[in-house]
């Protein structure tokens, strides 16, 4: 077999560069390394090296995925932390700029900014009559006594209109 072994300085220093270390290549660097000891894999060497690093990487890919499913609204602060931490440990060095870190944290930070995401993102959520009514009364206040005609006080009185008439339909079904 003429596979020339990677030592372990030059499997990080290929990770800090982005590149990708796959299962396969795990596999030929541990029968390798198992040819020349004669007995196998050495702890810390770089068959161990290289799996490390091909499961942090993996590990990244699954973080970065579960990221990218949730709506741009969604994405918080710990979402940043997380993929900035899995990320670093994927490619061994600390996520620069332009990295899926940053861009996830510019994400996190302007949601936190606007924000976003709502409290209890995940419950239903219904407006009530007397949420309407209190949203009228903080918005006549804001408006010298009047509520503009589409205002978020009126929006909320015509959603609070349409839940009735759904919750009272359906319950004469």
């Amino acid at each position: 077999m003429s596979f020339d072994l990677p030592s372990v300085s030059e499997l990080k220093r290929a990770a800090e560069v982005g590149q990708r270390i796959t299962p396969e290549d795990v596999s030929v660097i541990a029968q390798a390394e198992s040819e020349l000891t004669g007995t196998g894999p050495v702890r810390g060497g770089p068959a161990a090296t290289a799996q490390s690093l091909a499961m942090r990487q993996m590990n990244f890919d699954t973080k970065l995925d579960e990221i990218s499913r949730k709506p741009q609204s969604h994405i918080t602060q710990e979402d940043a932390r997380e993929i900035q931490a899995t990320e670093g440990r994927a490619f061994n060095k600390p996520p620069g700029a332009g990295s899926v870190a940053a861009q996830v944290r510019s994400i996190a930070n302007r949601n936190e900014a606007l924000g976003l995401p709502p409290v209890n993102a995940d419950v239903d959520v219904y407006v009530t009559k007397d949420d309407a009514r209190e949203a009228q009364r903080a918005e006549s206040f804001a408006y010298g006594g009047q509520n503009p005609a589409g205002g978020m006080a009126a929006q909320m009185q015509s959603a609070a209109d349409k839940i009735e008439h759904v919750r009272r339909v359906s319950s004469q079904e």
